[in-house]
């Protein structure tokens, strides 16, 4: 019989983790990456100031530069009085007993936490049972109704601004397996990719950083990336994703459920984004959010949803970026005919805390009514885009509105009653 290995001691156990927190750095958010240790510390363990002190200042030696006595002092006092989410000590909660590991619940004849995701399969019937009168109600039109901007005006510029404050980098890819083309906001987002554009939801530092858990790089030095949990600044988004349900019962099913919902939007194919707001400091406080969240998460699953979309630093589809193709099942490479727009659907920062359905918000603009009036004025020739304003408007709800598509049909030919 194999006898365990004893615990290892708090001090050490705190040692090791702060050791793999992210240093401050003048200039790239060392004001967050030190709050992240001293939460972790006080919220996270549970220590006193007192106990917290020492870690503190043993972290703050590889701050660049290093913080003052005083200004540690101040921050430990004023994460202390903060509120959290999360119980206090909750990184030296003993699971075991309530979320046993796989090899115990086999032990005692019980499922797996794995084996019984395993088990959840997509049912069809039971999105359309969930998504109810909502799957003929929501369309473009409508969740563009309920957005804080009119969809149809908003790039991938123009998006990221409206998530993102002043300070904040976000990385943009046209290759998932790169570091990322472009750092938003100092580099503009790719306007289009063979496969499409990708952002990270949770803002980063932007710097690359020692990445333990990748491979050694050909020179034989540690691997780096920009990319890693460790780069991150605030675990702000979950993403809750489906490629396989149909769009419109999707739509009818997410947008009753009560989450934080700040974007939705296609792929530049059928699969449709729901960017969550779950705003965690920490990837242990992001990790504990999602666990809290599992049982609507596996209801996603039973309805389409994808589950490989649940980590903290999954990349997301660009809104207003287009796709220019796709790899096939072959894995070859498929150039579509036209490139497809990566579609925003909805898109509404939030302001409020608690969860709202998007099916509780009223509509506060007509799109539909706006761009006719404007096609009905038809194009000035103070316009200084010839028309193709309108066109775009026009265009991005046709699929959805006769009335827009007899619109921009009528553009092009003025003989058409």
């Amino acid at each position: 019989m194999q006898v365990p290995s004893p615990k290892v001691p708090v001090e050490e156990r705190v040692r090791r983790y702060v050791a793999t927190m992210p240093a401050a750095l003048s200039g790239s958010g060392g004001h967050n990456a030190t709050f992240n240790v001293v939460r972790t510390l006080l919220h996270g363990f549970g220590l006193s100031i007192d106990q917290a002190r020492g870690f503190l200042e043993e972290f703050n030696t590889r701050c660049e530069p290093p913080w003052s006595g005083a200004e540690l002092e101040h921050k430990l006092r004023s994460v202390d009085g903060l509120n959290s989410k999360f119980p206090r000590g909750y990184l030296l909660e003993d699971k075991g007993a309530q979320f046993p590991t796989a090899a115990a619940r086999q032990a005692s004849g019980k499922t797996t936490e794995t084996e019984t995701k395993k088990k959840v399969e997509f049912d069809a019937a039971k999105l359309a049972e969930l998504a109810g009168t909502w799957a003929q109600t929501v369309d473009l039109v409508w969740l563009a109704n309920r957005s804080a901007m009119d969809p149809a005006l908003v790039g991938p510029a123009e998006f990221l601004k409206a998530l993102y404050p002043a300070g904040e980098k976000i990385l943009c890819f046209t290759n998932q397996m790169s570091q990322g083309e472009a750092l938003w906001p100092s580099e503009a987002p790719p306007p289009t990719g063979p496969e499409g554009v990708w952002f990270l939801p949770q803002p980063v530092c932007g710097e690359m950083r020692p990445n333990p858990d990748g491979k050694e790089r050909l020179d034989g030095r540690a691997a780096v990336s920009r990319r890693t949990w460790r780069c991150v600044e605030e675990f702000r988004y979950l993403l809750i994703e489906s490629d396989v349900a149909d769009p419109r019962a999707w739509l009818g099913f997410i947008v009753q459920a009560p989450l934080r919902i700040e974007a939705l939007y296609t792929s530049g194919s059928r699969s449709i984004h729901a960017l969550v707001r779950v705003d965690c400091r920490t990837k242990e406080e992001w990790d504990e959010e999602k666990r809290q969240m599992m049982p609507f998460l596996m209801g996603c699953v039973m309805v389409g949803g994808d589950r490989g979309t649940w980590s903290a630093v999954r990349l997301s589809r660009l809104p207003g970026a287009f796709r220019e193709g796709k790899v096939g099942k072959d894995e070859r490479y498929q150039r579509f005919a036209q490139p497809k727009l990566q579609k925003l659907l909805y898109l509404r920062p939030q302001i409020e805390t608690t969860p709202r359905a998007i099916c509780d918000r009223p509509a506060v603009r007509d799109v539909e009514t706006s761009w006719l009036q404007l096609a009905e004025l038809g194009v000035s020739d103070a316009d200084e885009t010839n028309g193709e304003h309108l066109k775009r408007g026009l265009r991005y709800y046709a699929n959805v509105s006769d009335r827009c598509a007899l619109a921009l049909a009528k553009l092009s030919n003025p003989e058409i009653p």
